[in-house]
Order: structure tokens, then C-alpha cells, then sequence
């Protein structure tokens, strides 16, 4: 069964779950949404969609990995993606008011084009769980920086200790001017 549902499918099991065990290879779909991807196993899609009183509930269970670059080094980093999805799927007629879907635990998705789409769904999660932050396990441990020839990456931490240090330390500029005007011109006035 494909990760699209048709609305005829879903009416034929209206009083009935149905039920999703998939491997899904999504590489070249997520590669067009996320091009620093470097490669990704094919996902394992497991779940049901069932008939509740405002539509079509999915519960699904997505594993798989991701390999991105570091965002230190751009390293290769295998990122393990093991995620717990609960969405609504309504027919637009059906859509529940702003203030019964705030006090909703799952996501409300309007169907369009008379299809459940749960590959979309699968990727903007996969998507939403890469984080900010992506460190080869040696970068981690030991917060290494990347530096090169006349220059070096520093922490926040280093950078702000840096400019306390910066204010601290009189600016040469002004100390040389300090001796232009002497004790002279206090004198004068």
C-alpha cells in the first residue's frame, strides 16, 4: 500500500483501521526539499488511519537514518530519525473551528485532491526533527573547532570571554594621543 490514500479507499474502510507496514526509500524527495543531504536509508513506515467523528486519524511510527554534513566541518554524520506522528485529515467541509483544533493534541490537515498525502506528512517531520546543530560523535566530545591558516572558529563562550578582555585594555590609539597635549595646556587655563 503507498503512503497515498484515496478518499474512496477511506470511505470502503470507514468502520475499519487500516493499516501501514512500509520501506519507503524517500532519498530523492527529501533530497529536493533538503539539498545538503548527503544520503538516507529507506524509511520504515508503520501505523493505521481510522475513521473518528471529524475524519481520519493516522498514528504512525517513521524510523530510518539521515546523513548530513556537520555543521562544523562538514563532515558526513549519520543522524538516526525515530519519530511518533498523530495528524487529522478532514474534508474541508467537515474542518473543526480554530478553537476546538487549539485544544487538539494532533495537527488538522484539510484533504486535498480527494487523497490522504502521508509522504508529505512523513518528510516535513523528518525534516522538522533534523536539529539545528549536526556534530560528527568526535566533534561532540570534544567541542573541537575548526581553524586554519590565520584563522579559527571559537565557542560564544571564548568569543564573549574575548570581548571582556578587549574592554578591559585601553585602546593604544587613545594612549598615544594622551601625550600629544602634555601638562602644558593645563596650565594655560
Amino acid at each position: 500500500m503507498a503512503l497515498k490514500l484515496s478518499l474512496d479507499l477511506l470511505q470502503r474502510h470507514l468502520h475499519q483501521a487500516i493499516k501501514l507496514d512500509e520501506t519507503d526509500d524517500l532519498f530523492e524527495s527529501l533530497q529536493k526539499r533538503l539539498p545538503e543531504l548527503i544520503a538516507a536509508t529507506p524509511f520504515v513506515v508503520k501505523g493505521t488511519v481510522r475513521n473518528d467523528n471529524l475524519g481520519w486519524v493516522s498514528y504512525l511510527h517513521v524510523s530510518g537514518t539521515l546523513t548530513l554534513p556537520s555543521t562544523r566541518s562538514l563532515a558526513p554524520v549519520e543522524l538516526p530519525v525515530d519519530l511518533a506522528i498523530e495528524e487529522l485529515y478532514v474534508l474541508e467541509e467537515a474542518q473543526p473551528t480554530q478553537e476546538v483544533q487549539d485544544e487538539m493534541d494532533e495537527t488538522v490537515i484539510v484533504i486535498e485532491d480527494d487523497q490522504i498525502d502521508l509522504q508529505r506528512a512523513i518528510e516535513d517531520h523528518i525534516i522538522l526533527a533534523i536539529p539545528t546543530q549536526i556534530f560528527t560523535p568526535n566533534e561532540a566530545a570534544n567541542q573541537t573547532m575548526p581553524a586554519g591558516e590565520g584563522w579559527s572558529v571559537i565557542s560564544e563562550d571564548e568569543y564573549a570571554d574575548q570581548l571582556d578582555k578587549e574592554k578591559e585594555q585601553p585602546n593604544p590609539e587613545f594612549e598615544k594621543l594622551k601625550g600629544l597635549f602634555g601638562d602644558d595646556q593645563e596650565d594655560d587655563q
